[in-house]
């Protein structure tokens, strides 16, 4: 994006229905309509690992569980029941879980939250949002509850960390697609202090970059910039979280832009010099290059 440039064209013969990457950039996991979940290499394009996730025959959606480093894939079964898989991209042979939901038409849209290890997934067609939170054991998954809303779901986005009100204790914000509106989805953790709470607001991703592409093109992998939650930091002006200096960002110009500019220059030369000389000022000749 900065130079304009195609560093990398990653080629995939089947019609990809996902594309997710992972918390430090290294690696890129797609699901496709042939029922494959690939791992790329994202600077070389190579694929380094590749399994089947769901055996049935509608769309598969993926999601990374943060810091964690596993995955989570969502799909359908043969019977299409639909089913929840947490993967460990390190071992690809069998899922660490498998956990088969319903049976119901609509496709899982994974939503993670990294804060609170919560596995939110509402569907499309569904009024309801199912959450699991994800645990670093066995099972590796625990449901928590269902939020049954009015509409069924169109569509469905969750908001930045960043937004949600957390002197209210509001842990995640969604805004869901309806035929007729769009609704907002509020999770709260109920807690008797109105003080903050560190332990359910960690701190989150300052959406800012945490390398420029020529690092990352360059093999440095780089975890999120994070900045605290705390209105007492915010208000101060402090980000104790955010340990990665950020580069000034410059946009690069292509070689035809910098061609242009140094014609137009060339030609301001020559008049300044024609203007000298009309003048009757000597100019000095131009200094020889190495």
């Amino acid at each position: 994006v900065q130079s304009g440039d195609c560093k990398l064209d990653v080629s995939c013969n089947q019609l990809v229905q996902e594309v997710v990457w992972n918390y430090d950039g290294s690696i890129l996991a797609t699901s496709s309509k042939d029922k494959m979940m690939r791992f790329f290499d994202p600077r070389s394009g190579e694929v380094t690992s590749e399994v089947e996730a769901h055996n049935g025959a509608k769309t598969s959606k993926l999601v990374f569980l943060g810091s964690s480093g596993r995955l989570a894939s969502v799909g359908f079964t043969r019977q299409s029941k639909r089913q929840l898989k947490i993967w460990d991209p390190k071992n690809m042979a069998a899922p660490l879980a498998t956990c088969d939901i319903d049976q119901s038409a609509g496709s899982f849209m994974p939503f993670y939250d990294d804060g609170t290890s919560i596995l939110y997934l509402p569907g499309k067609g569904d009024a309801n949002m199912r959450y699991f939170e994800c645990v670093d054991h066995k099972p590796w998954q625990y449901k928590i509850a269902d939020f049954r809303g009015g509409k069924p779901a169109k569509g469905m986005a969750m908001m930045p960390k960043r937004t949600v009100d957390v002197m209210h204790h509001e842990v995640a914000k969604f805004l869901k697609l309806t035929s007729s509106s769009v609704e907002p989805i509020s999770f709260t953790c109920p807690r008797k202090s109105e003080l903050f709470q560190e332990d359910i607001f960690p701190a989150c991703y300052a959406g800012k970059a945490a390398m420029t592409a020529d690092e990352f093109f360059g093999g440095k992998n780089a975890n999120p910039v994070l900045m605290s939650m705390n209105p007492e930091d915010c208000a101060s002006g402090e980000n104790k979280e955010n340990t990665v200096q950020q580069e000034t960002f410059v946009v690069k110009k292509s070689a035809t832009e910098l061609q242009q500019e140094l014609s137009v220059a060339q030609k301001y030369i020559e008049i300044l010099k024609k203007a000298l000389e009309d003048n009757k000022v000597d100019v000095p000749p131009a200094p020889k290059t190495a």
